[in-house]
């Protein structure tokens, strides 16, 4: 029971990062968003995982090699596809809407993230009580993102926006291919558990051994993002608000967001591990639901939603509620797992 609880608070931490990732975004100044995403890419795909790898798993190097480089191609293929979620996200919640685009995403990224690995991970036990429970609990996550999503909907006054917009539906396919795309983090963290318990063999703490798992998750979606965000600059020019005035400003908040991004990632992959079997799957679910509470309860202390209406509150308050019965659910649904 200790390690699951301490997973849960791992997931927690990691969830309420997620939360405030865009925190720093709020505050750039000269940066368009090709710039801002460069240096907080290379922080948190590149610089930070190599540095802690070095500190709490000094045999790293060693321990890739021993996975092999198909496994590590592989692993690095889901992060270059994760990274072609986070760029795609910029663009679908730019051309459907906050609220509308948001919610596609995250109920898209959190049914494929939770539900593959809960059959990748299931041994063969779907109809089990505690299988069920799991399984209610991501379904109910998922329609409390959709209740928050719609009360984002009637907070921002969209219908006739929308009604009049061309392309919505090509907006909404960039939605979900940005969510299905930003799953395959936690598809390669699931897949690549190999390189986990080689590092537990190699004599690495259990507890961040997982970080093994990551570094080529990492380095994919840094090749991707660099890739395209830096191509973004080259071809606008935006590569000269690098030096503008302002810039060390924003170059400070960027490196705030990679940072906080990091923190949201690693002690996800942590908790995951101490949750037990369907870590990844329970896991993910509660990661995204308590980010998706976070970045509301947010919203509403930065007073966003203090000219919303009664409806659109009383909504967001129901979705929220949802999202809470749904943690729970996942809690003793996977309590029963961890203790069978």
């Amino acid at each position: 029971m200790h390690a699951e609880v301490l997973g849960f608070a791992l997931v927690f931490i990691a969830a309420i990062a997620g939360g405030a990732i865009a925190l720093p975004l709020k505050k750039r100044r000269v940066f368009e968003l090709e710039n801002f995403y460069v240096p907080a890419t290379i922080l948190m795909m590149l610089v930070l995982p190599l540095l802690m790898g070095a500190a709490v798993v000094p045999q790293w190097m060693q321990t890739l090699h021993a996975v092999g480089s198909r496994e590590l191609w592989i692993g690095a293929a889901f992060g270059f596809c994760w990274g072609a979620g986070a760029v795609l996200y910029g663009y679908g919640v730019t051309q459907a809407g906050m609220s509308i685009g948001c919610t596609t995403i995250t109920g898209t990224n959190m049914a494929f993230g939770s539900l593959l690995p809960f059959f990748m991970n299931s041994n063969g036990n779907r109809l089990d009580l505690s299988s069920l429970m799991i399984l209610a609990g991501i379904t109910g996550c998922v329609a409390g993102v959709i209740v928050c999503g719609r009360a984002g909907y009637i907070r921002e006054g969209q219908t006739c926006e929308l009604k009049r917009q061309r392309g919505l539906r090509v907006a909404l396919a960039v939605c979900v291919a940005s969510g299905a795309l930003s799953s395959c983090a936690n598809l390669g963290f699931t897949y690549g558990k190999r390189a986990s318990e080689e590092a537990q063999r190699l004599g690495a703490n259990p507890a961040f051994s997982t970080l093994a798992s990551w570094l080529p998750v990492c380095w994919g979606a840094a090749v991707s993002m660099l890739i395209w965000f830096g191509s973004v600059q080259i071809k606008k020019g935006t590569w000269r608000k690098n030096l503008d005035p302002g810039a060390a400003h924003d170059l400070l908040m960027s490196l705030s967001m990679g940072a906080i991004w990091f923190v949201a990632t690693i002690p996800y992959g942590m908790g995951a591990h101490f949750l037990g079997r369907l870590g990844t799957s329970v896991g993910w679910a509660v990661t995204n639901a308590v980010a998706l509470i976070t970045a509301n309860v947010l919203g509403v202390l930065t007073r966003e939603w203090i000219s919303a209406t009664q409806e659109a509150r009383r909504t967001l308050y129901a979705g929220l509620a949802l999202l809470i019965g749904a943690i729970a659910l996942l809690a003793v649904g996977n309590s029963i797992v961890a203790n069978t």
